[in-house]
């Protein structure tokens, strides 16, 4: 006689289909990927807010430190050959200096580490570029910031003017472009503080500090301290001018709102369109207006 043997019936395979069919009846959607949000350590606050501070420094140093490496550097060349630099076009070699300063400085901040520490390799994503071009988004909102950014660095002056009566905050800004008055002058100095000027500042200080930074603490930490640090390294002009008060007040407050953005838009392009507009609109009161004998006094 044969022996009969009774299996329990796995229903669990038919019960998975069955949630599955079911889902796919119901019309459900698959959930769209989250966004990258940078994981910040379980450190005590004090150190976090240390760290971050600590990246701060760094940046200043890289920044300072590629001026004296470009300023031995030109010396040295002085030195073996006095006639070497003297036949070079004197916004000519600003430009070059300009580029060569930027280049470096982002190189020393983010190379070195680069190279000491694999736990600070970068993506394109890091420097703030999530997206490969600025988007319409991008477009729309920087017109926009510009334009609350006048009116809050206006504000800014004068609560100043009110609170440190003192205080000097009618300084002229030192950008180094002097007797520009050949066309091609015109061309570099627009290069220089129009077009490098934010790209290099925006990827430095928005770019690579700013992602630094936001591993550490939270985004309104991060957009205050690059903030601060980038309208501090406007304030020191050189050993024979006076500190730019006004100056530092300003660019920290552009700082915010290019910051806010930063934090908004995932990425720096709409910053640096602000600082272009910025730039651009300075650059035209000091050098094109001028040369067309417009005068604002």
């Amino acid at each position: 006689m044969n022996r009969v043997t009774f299996k329990p019936r796995d229903t669990t395979g038919a019960h998975t289909q069955a949630s599955e069919s079911e889902s796919v009846s119901r019309g459900a959607q698959p959930q769209p990927p989250q966004k990258k949000v940078p994981q910040k350590t379980s450190k005590p606050l004090i150190a976090r807010m240390g760290l971050a501070l600590a990246f701060s420094a760094w940046v200043i140093a890289a920044f300072i430190g590629a001026q004296l490496l470009l300023v031995a550097v030109l010396y040295g060349v002085n030195q073996l050959d006095s006639a070497a630099l003297s036949g070079i076009n004197e916004t000519v070699l600003q430009t070059v200096i300009s580029a060569l300063v930027y280049a470096l400085s982002l190189g020393i901040a983010a190379g070195i580490p680069w190279v000491a520490l694999k736990s600070q390799r970068l993506t394109w994503t890091d420097l703030g570029f999530s997206e490969a071009l600025p988007s319409w988004r991008d477009i729309g909102l920087a017109p926009v910031v510009f334009v609350v950014s006048l009116v809050a660095s206006t504000l800014a002056l004068f609560i100043a003017t009110q609170v440190l009566p003192g205080l000097d905050l009618q300084t002229e800004q030192q950008i180094g472009f002097d007797n520009v008055t050949q066309r091609y002058e015109l061309l570099m100095a627009f290069l220089t503080l129009v077009v490098l000027a934010p790209i290099f500042e925006e990827v430095l200080f928005r770019g690579y500090l700013y992602d630094r930074i936001r591993r550490y603490v939270s985004v309104v930490w991060t957009v205050i301290i690059t903030s601060l640090v980038f309208g501090l390294m406007h304030l020191y002009a050189g050993p024979d001018y006076p500190l730019q008060w006004n100056v530092m007040i300003n660019t920290t407050v552009l700082a915010l709102c290019i910051g806010a953005l930063r934090a908004y838009t995932g990425n720096v392009w709409a910053g640096i369109l602000v600082h272009m507009l910025k730039n651009g609109v300075a650059f035209f009161v000091l050098f094109v207006m001028p040369m067309l004998g417009i005068s604002l006094v």
